[in-house]
């Protein structure tokens, strides 16, 4: 047992490091209520996780700790995924003014441990530890979005709390019934079971499932699930709501990934429920977003709309769909983070969070006005940026899997996200400054800015690369 114990812990080193040091940097924040000693650990603890993951063998399947996770070419892309978006939002807290100083080590050591679950979520081959994952992300945000100390964010709080309480409620009498059906858990004998159900099971199961996509889809902000979405961002500080967009959602759809796989025999029960809640997620988000006049929450519903667009890789449920998820959500990664970097710097300026903020902002910023251009135009899917090149891919998906209404609907909505996303470069580049000054843009927000300008234009310019790297992460392990 002991050298199991150590095999598990070889492979998870990673983990280990960001849980220690969230421990180490949530008491450097409270002892000495200052920003420098808590970035310092904070960025030590990021830098050896990554020396760690990247000694991480990947070329063959492990199942540490007696097969609650699995390590596999799928969960490495994903815990990279996590590490990645856990340093830029780093970057961005460092950049932002929403967040007191004496409050940054908690944040920060809250943000170490929303990586760790983000990662434990990705890697998880068991519905307890699919639970503990999801509940160690939820517990961390639902304190984060309250970082602000004002009503809104306090509402927004709350709100989430509650929506978040409600799913993984319904989400734990799925996992009973699931148990009650096939007396497992684990997701490698869920697949054995569900294979051997005989028609009279199919029914119940199918509740089960049901209850199961209850608590994933709040978790991604799928539709009906996304009420909390549009609140939770608006209240929670830039970054935090930047964290939100990304992390969660990537690693949500890996779970989910993983938990179809394992149903296998179920699908194609599942597979008309996931064409109906795609189309509606994609729809809802870019029909929403269109009369927002606040930045956070027209961020909100495109990220809505934008999981629809990913669900479309899910839905179809092939090779191709699941190379195209994994390359938008790269993309998505960084043009998102990006637009976020862009809103932090604006909001740093002027206060506010409305769009009439970007006005004139060529004029102010140019550079930082052709970035947030740019990463908009991603967004919308327009070439030659990585944006378009993965809406490219999924929607080929769809076609090539003679899904031809998914991809319809995936066009359409993305000509009608253009129009919202194009609004905001209206704004800056027809409108007169307001204020008229220049716009300052800090060291930590420049290389943020920096970073995502570089993948979304050169990944767009040459993504063959990129896709051949991320295939080797298409094939989702169960043993």
């Amino acid at each position: 047992m002991n050298i199991v114990l150590f095999e598990s812990l070889s492979a998870w080193w990673p983990e280990l490091i960001l849980s220690a040091g969230a421990l180490f940097v949530i008491l450097c924040g409270v002892w000495t209520k200052r920003t420098q000693p808590a970035l310092f650990v904070t960025w030590a603890t990021l830098v050896a996780a990554a020396v760690a993951l990247w000694q991480v063998p990947v070329p063959t399947a492990t199942s540490p700790f007696f097969g609650l996770i699995i390590c596999d070419p799928f969960s490495y892309t994903f815990r990279w995924l996590a590490l990645g978006t856990v340093m830029i939002v780093t970057l961005l807290v460092t950049g932002s003014r929403d967040i007191e100083p004496d409050a940054v080590g908690e944040c920060l050591g809250l943000l170490l441990l929303i990586g760790v679950g983000l990662m434990v979520m990705a890697e998880s081959v068991h519905l307890l530890m699919a639970y503990v994952a999801m509940e160690l992300v939820s517990l961390s945000s639902y304190v984060l979005v309250g970082f602000l100390r004002d009503q809104r964010s306090a509402e927004a709080s709350l709100k989430y709390l509650m929506f978040g309480a409600l799913s993984s409620g319904m989400m734990l009498f799925g996992m009973s019934l699931l148990f009650g059906l096939t007396g497992a858990l684990a997701f490698p004998d869920l697949l054995r079971a569900t294979s051997a159900l005989g028609q009279p099971a199919a029914g119940p199961l199918l509740v089960a499932l049901t209850l199961l996509l209850v608590g994933l889809g709040f978790k991604i902000s799928m539709v009906p699930f996304h009420q909390w979405t549009p609140d939770a961002y608006e209240g929670a500080p830039i970054p935090v709501t930047a964290l939100l967009s990304v992390g969660p959602k990537a690693t949500g759809l890996a779970l989910l990934l993983r938990l179809i796989n394992a149903l296998r025999p179920a699908w194609p029960q599942l597979m008309w429920l996931f064409l109906g809640l795609t189309i509606a997620t994609m729809t809802l988000g870019n029909l929403v977003a269109l009369v927002q006049t606040n930045v956070k929450r027209l961020l909100a519903y495109s990220t809505i709309g934008q999981m629809g667009y990913l669900l479309i890789g899910l839905t179809v449920n092939s090779r191709m769909g699941l190379e195209a998820l994994l390359l938008y959500l790269v993309a998505y990664l960084f043009m998102n983070l990006g637009m976020f970097a862009c809103v932090i710097a604006v909001v740093n300026d002027t206060g506010s969070e409305a769009l009439e903020a970007f006005r004139g902002l060529a004029a102010r910023a140019p550079g930082l006005a052709l970035m947030c251009a740019m990463f908009l135009l991603s967004l919308a899917g327009m070439p030659p940026l990585l944006g378009f090149f993965g809406k490219f891919l999924l929607f080929g998906s769809a076609i090539e899997a003679h899904q031809l209404w998914l991809a319809l609907a995936g066009i359409i909505n993305s000509a009608i996200a253009l129009y919202y996303y194009v609004n905001i470069i209206r704004l800056m580049y027809s409108a007169a400054p307001q204020p008229s000054r220049l716009l300052h843009v800090g060291a930590s927000l420049r290389l943020v800015l920096g970073i995502c300008t570089a993948v979304t234009l050169l990944l767009g310019l040459f993504p063959a690369r990129l896709l051949s790297a991320l295939r080797t992460a298409t094939t989702i392990t169960l043993l």
